[in-house]
């Protein structure tokens, strides 16, 4: 079976992330799965030789996205070379475009996959998006099936519309949870590498380094601890245009020696090993699609403290999750942080284990995947 997934770039982006992760996967679990990724922007990703390496092509449009018709002229073509058997697109709203592409073209099946709240345009211009957000919906809605990775960005993309059974539902994205074992050794190395002093208590922040994801809030409730305990510390991966606000702001409140700014990482689950609080204040309206990097924290068995900024059925270990309303502030957000360290909690190897066996293993969405296309599991 030939299937065309229409993605962004492989950038290290979290859908595509996730797409390389179930592809590896798929091509143990169902052989007979032939992918092709469709990039909708026209530059290699610094990971296309992964993705290749792993068994499936790489196709980068000829075109941007915003010069429509010749974008979606440029897609028909490749779908009747290839002659594909679904088209799986996971561009939410913009979806439509490829659907559009599609018409009259013989696929079996084709799927819209919405991984975000927002249904963003990719146009500054908020009348111009006003204008063909229900457009664009109304053709999305021509999908054999609507997925969410969440109930909220099934909701966002349905609009109000009565769910039809059979065609819309959630499929929630999976990690590869055996990378979230513990490892002693390696959590201490990994905390030395900060050159933090060791007996420090340390927060983590895990992602852009954006207005939305609200990365200074983490300081100015690091600014709060330190009120009462200086032992605190903070750690950001991730990059972004707020890096210098956070410096600035590191400055400016004296914490330079407890504060790593790392930049983009790859061994997050070390990381979150290695530290003591995963702190999640993301911006609450909209919500984020998912927030896997919770799901994450959980596997790893950190606790979490996060806004209403994420759907609460990412909670898999209650246990180890506080979610608290961002207008509380960040002396509430103080309070909580010294509160959720000292409650018990479960095992990491039982976190783990009950991750492991929730809808957000990698091999859950594997499956999930190829039920999509009907393939047996």
């Amino acid at each position: 079976m030939k299937v065309l997934q229409i993605v962004e770039s492989f950038n290290n982006q979290a859908i595509e992330l996730w797409l390389v992760q179930v592809l590896s996967l798929s091509q143990e679990r169902y052989p007979n799965l032939d992918w092709t990724f469709f990039c909708t922007v026209n530059k290699p990703g610094a990971m296309d030789k992964v993705v290749r390496e792993a068994g499936a092509k790489v196709i980068h449009s000829s075109f941007e996205i915003g010069n429509v018709r010749t974008f979606i002229s440029s897609l028909r073509q490749v779908m009747q070379q290839g002659r594909y058997d679904v088209l799986h697109c996971h561009h939410d709203i913009m979806s439509a475009l490829p659907l559009l592409a599609s018409v009259g073209l013989p696929f079996r099946r084709r799927i819209v996959h919405v991984h975000n709240t927002s249904m963003s345009l990719p146009t500054p211009n908020p009348l111009k998006a006003a204008l063909v957000r229900a457009p664009l919906r109304r053709i999305c809605f021509r999908a054999d099936q609507i997925v969410g990775v969440s109930q909220p960005a099934l909701d966002a993309m349905l609009a109000g519309h009565k769910h039809r059974p059979g065609r819309d539902r959630v499929v929630h994205c999976g990690i590869e949870t055996d990378r979230y074992g513990r490892d002693e050794d390696k959590a201490v190395a990994v905390r030395r590498s900060f050159g933090i002093a060791p007996d420090a208590r340390i927060l983590l922040f895990v992602g852009r380094m954006i207005t939305y994801k609200n990365p200074t809030f983490v300081i100015e409730v690091l600014s709060h601890l330190h009120q009462t305990d200086k032992s605190f510390a903070a750690v950001f991966a991730g990059t972004g245009p707020l890096e210098a606000e956070v410096h600035k702001l590191t400055r400016e409140t004296g914490l330079e020696d407890r504060v790593r700014v790392l930049g983009w990482r790859h061994d997050v689950p070390e990381l979150m090993q290695a530290c003591d609080l995963l702190i999640w204040p993301g911006v609450e309206e909209p919500k984020e699609g998912l927030g896997l990097g919770i799901v994450e924290a959980q596997a790893a068995g950190l606790p979490v403290l996060m806004s209403r900024n994420v759907p609460e059925e990412a909670v898999v270990v209650p246990e180890l999750v506080k979610i608290l309303p961002l207008p509380e502030g960040p002396r509430a957000w103080a309070e909580a942080v010294v509160a959720m360290l000292h409650r018990a909690r479960p095992a990491r190897h039982e976190a783990l284990a009950r991750v492991e066996a929730s809808s957000f293993s990698i091999k859950q969405s594997a499956d999930n995947i190829a039920a999509l296309y009907d393939l047996p599991s």
